[in-house]
């Protein structure tokens, strides 16, 4: 487990009161997930197989965005069991593209939340497992990203799902001199079985300097407990924020 204190803070004194203030504040992604038409179909139409396995992804997702003081509470799913509501294609610009409009033209105005991904059950073309908006957290058009369901291993998934977060709240991909504690960090170029729920020197870096210059609004806004979606495995592992929710978490 890498430590904060590895990340050294030498522009701490040039920051104003107002950014050490929303520097040191906690931080939510209120978190929305859809999951496809070819999703649906793909775990045999059966809608609490699919939820559990959303379920699961984002409590991965949680854990590994925690590692930089980010608590991911998902505050809505949707199935596509009837139909896609956008044309999912095998371009991966152009679906999230599409997903990003629909998003902010019709998802938003029904559900207020930070951030959208859609899990897909689509191949995209080439080596792509998913795409984001770099910096479009708290951005109507742009905190979206999309993510294939590329491995039945659900915590691969959710490394991808967490390394397109990842884009939105500002972190590039890892550099050959970047420092990583293990093969691969999440923000690696590329996606593969030593993926890690570590972030590296340069990612944690590029976060903290995008927070330090945009100061993003909406991830301060703590969710309501009513508003949380509570995956079966860790019940109300979100009401308090401070505790480690241990269940299912694999090792890595």
């Amino acid at each position: 487990w890498e430590s904060d204190e590895s990340i050294k803070e030498d522009s701490q004194s040039n920051l104003t009161p107002a950014q050490q203030k929303y520097l040191n504040a906690k931080k939510y992604v209120k978190f929305f997930l859809v999951a496809d038409h070819i999703m649906y179909l793909k775990y045999g139409r059966n809608l609490t197989t699919l939820r559990t396995r959303m379920f699961d992804t984002v409590n991965i997702v949680n854990l590994i965005l925690q590692r930089i003081n980010i608590h991911v509470a998902l505050i809505g799913i949707e199935i596509w069991s009837k139909e896609d509501k956008i044309i999912v294609q095998s371009v991966p610009d152009v679906t999230l593209k599409l997903f990003a409009t629909w998003r902010e033209s019709v998802l938003l105005k029904r559900k207020n939340h930070d951030n959208a991904h859609l899990l897909t059950g689509i191949n995209f073309n080439g080596p792509t497992a998913g795409l984001a908006y770099l910096g479009g957290i708290c951005k109507p058009m742009y905190s979206a990203g999309i993510v294939q369901d590329h491995n039945k291993i659900h915590h691969l998934v959710a490394i991808a799902m967490a390394h397109e977060m990842g884009h939105n709240l500002g972190m590039d991909h890892d550099k050959d001199t970047c420092i990583c504690r293990a093969k691969a960090c999440v923000m690696a170029g590329t996606l593969s079985c030593d993926a890690s729920y570590l972030f590296s020197d340069c990612s944690r870096q590029e976060h903290r300097e995008f927070l330090i210059k945009n100061m993003p609004q909406c991830i301060l806004k703590k969710p309501l407990k009513t508003d949380v979606v509570s995956p079966p495995v860790c019940g109300n592992y979100f009401v308090e924020v401070g505790e480690d929710c241990d269940c299912g978490s694999p090792a890595t």
